[in-house]
Parts: C-alpha cells; sequence; structure tokens
C-alpha cells in the first residue's frame, strides 16, 4: 500500500496538484479534511477540536482511499496536524504523534511555498510560510521517508509534480 502525501505550508498549490495528479495517474485521492470541517463550522477551533479533526482525518482517507487500494493520494497527513498543535498549542498530542509515526505507508511530495501567497479565512500564516516548509522537511527526513521537493510556477510546477511522483512511484516499486 503506497499513500502519496502532498505536504508543505498553506497556499503551496497541495490541492491543486492533489486533483491534478490524480487525474493524471487515474488514483484516488482524498482533499485535505481539516479544510473541510472549517469551511462547514467555521475558522475558530481548539486543542480538543484540532484532536477530534485529525481522528475525523484518517477516517475520512480511509473513506476516500480504502486500504484495499494500492496507491492513492492524500492532501496532508497527520504531519499537518503535528505541526498545526506545535505551532498554534505549543505542543502536539500524543495521539497526534503516534499516529503519524505509523503512517509508515506514506511518501511525500513536498511544496515550496513558491506560489503567490493567496489570501483565504482559513489561513492562518502568510509571514511564516518558509519556516512552516522547512518544520515540514525537518519533520519527513526525521522519519526517514521518501520524499521529493516540488517548487515552480503554473505547468511547471505540474511537470515537476508528475516527475516526482514518478519517481517516488519507481522507488518504493523498486523496495519490494
Amino acid at each position: 500500500m503506497l499513500r502519496i502525501v502532498l505536504t508543505g505550508a498553506e497556499s503551496s498549490g497541495k490541492s491543486s496538484l492533489t486533483r491534478h495528479l490524480s487525474e493524471l495517474f487515474k488514483l484516488p485521492y482524498a482533499l485535505e479534511y481539516a479544510r473541510i470541517e472549517l469551511e462547514e463550522n467555521g475558522p475558530e477551533y481548539n486543542l480538543e477540536q484540532l484532536k477530534e479533526m485529525s481522528r475525523k482525518h484518517l477516517n475520512y482517507q480511509q473513506e476516500e482511499v480504502p486500504i484495499s487500494v494500492p496507491c492513492g493520494i492524500f492532501d496532508t497527513d497527520l504531519i499537518n496536524y503535528k505541526i498545526w498543535a506545535e505551532e498554534v498549542f505549543g505542543y502536539c498530542p500524543e495521539e497526534i504523534s503516534r499516529g503519524v509515526e505509523q503512517e509508515s505507508a506514506h511518501v511525500y511530495l513536498l511544496c515550496k511555498p513558491d506560489l503567490p501567497w493567496e489570501a483565504d479565512p482559513l489561513r492562518e500564516n502568510p509571514d511564516n510560510l518558509n519556516f512552516l516548509y522547512q518544520r515540514h522537511l525537518d519533520e519527513i527526513i526525521r522519519l526517514n521517508r521518501p520524499y521529493e521537493i516540488i517548487e515552480g510556477l503554473g505547468q511547471k510546477r505540474q511537470a515537476n509534480a508528475e516527475a516526482a511522483l514518478s519517481r517516488l512511484i519507481q522507488r518504493w516499486t523498486n523496495q519490494d
């Protein structure tokens, strides 16, 4: 089972690339659950709500890309929730930290924050994009998980993501 995760700072093109790669590679995908939840219920949240969103996030991903599917694409995973909790609340709850460790079938397309910032009522960090990008990179490296960095604008970004996804799938396939 392989899960390709698009991750990185806000406004770095994760959702657009998720849809693009899913369509091109004919893979099922799950969008970022937190966005769905916060759009429905408003942008305010506390730590307990963040923990609950992380649980719902996992359930949503399983519904959209069942375990029986050998390969799928996720717009973020629990690394996002871990960094989110640490940045907003100063620490990460154990259940999220444990969950991050268990997502061992995840490989990453880490999106550089080199796109123009797009304001959105749910986005909180327009001035911390490079810092958050580095936090994601550090966590992926700490976990020793395969990753590729995605950069560029427009069709160049899409082409870079396509090539990177092909390399990740090839590396994963050669592991077996």
